[in-house]
């Protein structure tokens, strides 16, 4: 029986950032210590009791909202409930201007092993349209603050072709992150979302060209300072890439927690209803959303949507004979590179990612 990951989802934010459509709310009138509660009793009658958790994650909102006293309930609620005797990574998400000593306190003793900080620009004006409430400043404290409580495995969130951002501011955010030096970094060009506040305010992505100035930008200049372009968003350091997501990008099982989150599991494809008032006033005991059952036709259509996201491709059996001709044509245009057992993306072909894998996909 192969282990397990775990997602828990902590649906709280002071203020919803004007790019994100995640499932977020206010942390106000003691909902973020109901949620905990009922995100343990979610957790320990869970049917997966007793299985192995290679990694676990904490996404949100902003995780870093839990309280000391509750992050170690939860912590302590998976401990009792699963075997993290042998889990590899385990990831708490946060933002600058959460982060304090009492809670890098809490996450070292509860086991937390990486922690991944949305910095998204070290530009100050940036962060003011992106509603963001932290400074640059605010940014390179919080991940001094993570480096001498301990942590030994941090991850930077960096965003590009941000409204009016420059290519040279561009590439100071980058020279700036890469004086940090983290083990991991991912950098996302800024996608308008519709239920968004950009979407909603009609602010327009930057166009195609821009998108791919900055994007090739990006990677060659982490890539020249050290680090593996190994997934379409993310860089590592050699041994630091993301276990956890790399569960996500090979099909592997993960189990899901808290209102909002999706899960694989037992072949199927589920969520946590988006209702936080509900899921603490049936303390965590809601019946998740089935959104599909993954049979072995769309295991193999999966297989390829996710692994051309990554550096080592597919394998080449799961091109059907009738696209190789396409494939032959990406690859003499730079955005593929084929060998005898596998078809992979280059940089240039991560931009155009979507159309390819689009053409790519094994017919039903």
């Amino acid at each position: 029986m192969s282990d397990l990951s775990a997602y828990i989802h902590v649906p709280f934010c002071r203020r919803k950032c004007n790019y994100c459509d995640f499932y977020s709310a206010p942390p106000i009138n003691g909902a973020v210590s109901s949620y905990a509660q009922a995100l343990c009793e979610q957790i320990r009658t869970s049917d997966a009791a007793g299985r192995r958790l290679k990694t676990v994650y904490f996404g949100g909102g902003t995780p870093s909202l839990l309280s000391e006293r509750d992050f170690s309930s939860v912590a302590e609620a998976l401990r009792e409930t699963f075997d993290l005797s042998s889990c590899e990574e385990f990831t708490v998400e946060c933002n600058p201007e959460s982060v304090t000593s009492e809670l890098i306190r809490t996450w070292r003793f509860c086991g937390v092993n990486r922690v991944s900080m949305g910095v998204q620009t070290f530009h100050d004006s940036h962060l003011n349209t992106l509603g963001r409430l932290h400074t640059a400043a605010d940014a390179e404290v919080a991940y001094r603050m993570l480096r001498q409580g301990g942590f030994e495995n941090i991850s930077l969130d960096l965003m590009a072709a941000l409204p009016q951002q420059t290519e040279d501011e561009l590439r100071d955010d980058l020279e700036r992150i890469l004086t940090l030096f983290p083990e991991h970094i991912s950098v996302y060009l800024l996608k308008i979302e519709e239920n968004s506040p950009f979407g909603r305010q009609g602010v327009a992505e930057a166009d195609d060209e821009v998108q791919r100035d900055f994007y090739l930008l990006t990677h060659r200049m982490l890539t020249a300072g050290g680090y593996e372009h190994y997934e379409i968003s993310n860089f590592a350091r050699p041994g630091y890439r993301a276990r956890h997501n790399s569960v996500y990008w090979a099909g592997g099982e993960y189990l899901a927690f808290g209102p909002g989150a999706s899960g694989f599991y037992e072949g199927v494809r589920y969520r946590i209803p988006a209702d936080t008032p509900l899921f603490c006033r049936q303390k965590g005991k809601v019946s998740p959303v089935v959104e599909e059952v993954v049979d072995r036709e769309e295991a193999r259509r999966e297989a390829v949507f996710l692994g051309l996201r990554c550096v080592e491709g597919i394998d080449r059996r799961l091109i059907d004979d009738c696209k190789m001709p396409f494939v032959r044509m990406l690859c003499s245009k730079g955005l593929g590179v084929l060998t005898e057992n596998r078809f992979s993306l280059t940089a240039e072909g991560f931009l155009v990612s979507d159309s390819i894998m689009s053409e790519l996909m094994p017919d039903r």
